[in-house]
């Protein structure tokens, strides 16, 4: 969700709020991720697709995602159309003003579905620019669309994918300085999107895209009247999403954009390289800890949003490391501290041993267990250069290999190679 200081306060008279803002606090029940018996969910002849699909979107975990796609409560925007509309030189606008044709419908999602490991579902972490509008210039609309342009380089491995993209994916108030709300059905299905934030950014299967710093030409130091400031990493909502992205996801499915570099075109490979320098993540935070790091994050309304974030936050931990088998933590650069920390979450209910899940099993570099990682664990795996393909054998320029190689592409080459890894 993006990362404006409130979701839920009341307009009033002195705020007139992002269209995001709540009529009340919502309540733990309100925003209970809703539960759906299996034997509920939509067949693959109600969706219009094939059992085997439907069957690989569920293996992926898809069907945690399901209830609010199939309500309304969330809908995703479509890859493709974000960047048609960045390159139009477009602004996004709330999602009640959006064409039909600016969405996939879970079938679409269901049929993007490859063998690949992951879904075909993105969420976008970003600060709001204004306090009424997240991105009024389109700044940021032109950023995420460059990212998104390299993440469908590879129609083979990402057909098409859907964006949670908050202004967009959840109803809005249309007009709240002009008294224009959300209806009250609406209000409901708002309610119920905040509850599946978790599961959406946690997913260990979703991608994570974060604007970590603002777009040129931003000028933070002469904002309206109730507009947060603070920069991403100060942010609470950013905070929260970033500490989702890293419970047990891959660190190549959680992608900083601030690393983007000016002028460089991007395909898939190599925009994880960029974003993902450095490590990339930090180790998972046990709830306590996220606690206590977000008192001192930005809030306009932390007398709601704190404990809101808190509660959703313990749920995406609870749901995540208890489904969780095997992690990927792979060339973080960690150290004792790290792993300590690892520790930490990995252990926090004693009594539950890790099963080690099969290898093959696992998309993405080859996985740390499910114990703290001692620096042999967390090494790449290394591979004499005599034994990595030539530009010859690979049919690409010696230039390019070499760029490729530089920027450490050369740690993935066993794995793509070898065929673990699509």
């Amino acid at each position: 969700m993006g990362c404006f200081s409130s979701r839920v306060e009341a307009p009033t008279e002195e705020l007139p709020g992002p269209p995001a803002v709540e009529l009340d606090a919502p309540t733990p029940a309100d925003t209970a991720a809703p539960t759906q018996p299996a034997a509920a969910l939509p067949s693959a002849t109600d969706l219009g697709v094939s059992e085997e699909k439907l069957e690989l979107w569920r293996k992926k975990g898809g069907g945690d995602l399901e209830p609010v796609l199939a309500s309304g409560a969330v809908a995703l925007l479509d890859a493709q159309w974000i960047i048609s509309h960045a390159e139009a030189g477009g602004v996004l606008a709330h999602r009640q003003a959006l064409p039909k044709e600016a969405f996939l419908s879970l079938a679409d999602l269901v049929e993007a579905t490859g063998k690949a490991g992951w879904l075909p579902v993105a969420a976008l972490s970003y600060p709001w620019l204004t306090k009424d509008h997240p991105d009024p210039r389109g700044a940021n609309l032109a950023r995420v669309a460059r990212a998104l342009k390299a993440l469908l380089s590879r129609p083979d491995l990402i057909p098409r994918l859907g964006v949670f993209w908050d202004f967009g994916s959840l109803h809005q108030h249309p007009d709240p300085p002009n008294g224009v709300l959300r209806t009250e059905e609406q209000n409901a299905l708002f309610k119920e999107g905040l509850g599946c934030l978790g599961t959406l950014y946690s997913h260990k299967y979703t991608r994570v895209l974060r604007l970590t710093s603002f777009p040129d030409g931003h000028k933070a130091e002469d904002p309206a009247e109730g507009t947060n400031v603070a920069k991403y990493f100060d942010r609470g909502w950013c905070f929260t999403e970033q500490s989702w992205a890293g419970l047990t996801k891959a660190g190549f499915l959680s992608l900083d954009l601030g690393k983007m570099r000016a002028g460089t075109e991007y395909d898939c490979y190599s925009l994880a390289i960029d974003c993902t320098q450095d490590g990339g993540r930090r180790p998972p935070l046990l709830p306590s800890a996220f606690a206590a790091e977000l008192e001192s994050k930005s809030f306009t309304n932390g007398k709601d949003d704190k404990p809101l974030v808190k509660r959703l936050y313990e749920a995406a931990f609870k749901e995540q490391f208890g489904k969780a088998t095997k992690l990927v933590y792979y060339n973080l650069g960690w150290g004792d501290a790290e792993a300590a920390q690892l520790a930490e979450a990995l252990f926090v209910d004693n009594k539950k041993q890790p099963e080690l899940a099969p290898t093959e099993e696992l998309p993405g570099p080859p996985a740390a267990e499910r114990d703290a990682p001692t620096p042999a664990d967390t090494a790449a795996p290394t591979q004499p250069a005599a034994a990595l393909p030539s530009a010859t054998d690979l049919g690409v320029s010696e230039e390019k290999l070499a760029e490729w190689r530089k920027r450490g592409g050369g740690d993935l080459e066993p794995v793509l190679a070898s065929g673990a890894v699509d």
